[in-house]
């Protein structure tokens, strides 16, 4: 009997794998197509995804072999899955000194940049009979939690190298008014609408479009 159960366990592990490969070949095949430019101008063209910090997993086609590139190497990468383009570039942020990985959102006199991170908050609140709320600690025991996204906004003028973190939408980022301020401050129409919150974190891209359009040097 024990052996009977062990054959239909390898059997199912077995079945359950392939299944898995092969899903993965055609995550590969329909999601992933990506273009790799590297510093020193070559370009190749297959699938990709990225891995870790500042790596992407690049192959030239389903049946080949996966390689790990660093964007040490990399001046960018574009990914894409359908229709959705995105392009991302390793640059130096200033004040933070460090290279990142960041998603290119917007390309001007100013380009604008981002990180984004998904998380799960561990539940607080007292949960079961006679709780409050849902989940956390207390009779009803832990709960799965709320999940979250944090977006973190960098920008760049079109003759640096390095990127400037602006602001991040976690409630204790620092003071985006005043950031925003400074950096744009050779624009006195911008900086009034952003000090009036006409302009706030969440225009972020309006903000940049703004200033292309209204103040950048011709």
């Amino acid at each position: 009997m024990t052996n009977f159960y062990i054959k239909i366990t390898y059997k199912t592990l077995f079945i359950l794998c392939l299944s898995f490969m092969l899903h993965s070949e055609r995550s590969w095949a329909q999601r992933t197509h990506a273009v790799l430019e590297f510093k020193d101008g070559t370009q190749l063209t297959g699938l990709g995804k990225l891995r870790g910090a500042c790596k992407i997993k690049f192959r030239n086609d389903e049946n080949t072999k996966a390689v790990l590139y660093s964007f040490e190497d990399i001046k960018s990468a574009t990914i894409y899955k359908g229709a959705v383009k995105t392009k991302y570039v390793y640059l130096y942020i200033a004040g933070k000194k460090v290279f990142r990985v960041l998603e290119e959102m917007e390309i001007g006199a100013v380009s604008l940049y981002r990180t984004v991170a998904h998380g799960n908050h561990v539940g607080m609140g007292f949960g079961g009979p006679g709780g409050m709320g849902s989940g956390g600690f207390g009779p009803g025991g832990f709960g799965p939690g709320t999940s979250f996204t944090i977006e973190n906004y960098y920008v760049r003028k079109e003759d640096q190298d390095f990127a400037h973190h602006l602001g991040s939408t976690h409630f204790f980022s620092k003071n985006f008014r005043l950031a925003a301020s400074n950096y744009f401050s050779d624009c006195t129409a911008l900086v009034e609408k952003i000090e009036n919150k006409k302009f706030r974190k969440r225009d972020i891209i309006a903000i940049v479009e703004f200033y292309n359009t209204n103040c950048a040097k011709k």
